[in-house]
């Protein structure tokens, strides 16, 4: 199972870089998104915010994938995901045409375009924080997984 943990944290991670290198050089085009999602945020926030995001995609894709600390590194990045499924799933509830602002996953296959939408992006990111955070219940109960320190 520790195995399972491991390729799941690796596949994650390289989610997350993927995610964070996409918006890392139009912080512009990244608060535009952030201002699609139409939550009252001050500008100082929505500014710092489509700054610092994709350097905090990275730092956790990063960690994942080398497996420092991995129940806090989990946990960082269960509060991303559930943060970022409460924004989508309030987009679609409320009707917003956006789209999730990280990655075109159209290229690879139209039919994966439906993951751009408010409704594929929720669900997307619901199954990505359920098994994230089913893989950090396991390495919290499991007496092999305990954090390493570098």
């Amino acid at each position: 199972m520790k195995f399972v943990f491991r390729l799941w944290a690796i596949c994650l991670g390289l989610l997350l870089i993927s995610a964070g290198m996409s918006k890392i050089d139009s912080p512009l085009a990244t608060l535009a998104s952030i201002y699609s999602y139409q939550i009252p945020l001050p500008d100082w926030l929505a500014n710092a915010s489509a700054h610092c995001l994709p350097w905090v995609e990275i730092l956790l894709g990063f960690l994942l994938i080398i497996g420092v600390w991995p129940f806090a590194v989990t946990s960082a990045a269960i509060l991303l995901l559930a943060l970022f499924t409460f924004l989508t799933s309030q987009a679609w509830w409320r009707g917003l045409p956006i789209e999730c602002g990280c990655m075109d996953f159209s290229g690879i296959h139209p039919a994966l375009a439906f993951l751009e939408t408010p409704a594929g992006s929720t669900l997307r990111n619901l199954f990505l924080l359920m098994t994230t955070a089913a893989m950090a219940v396991f390495q919290k109960n499991h007496p092999a997984s305990k954090d390493r320190t570098p």
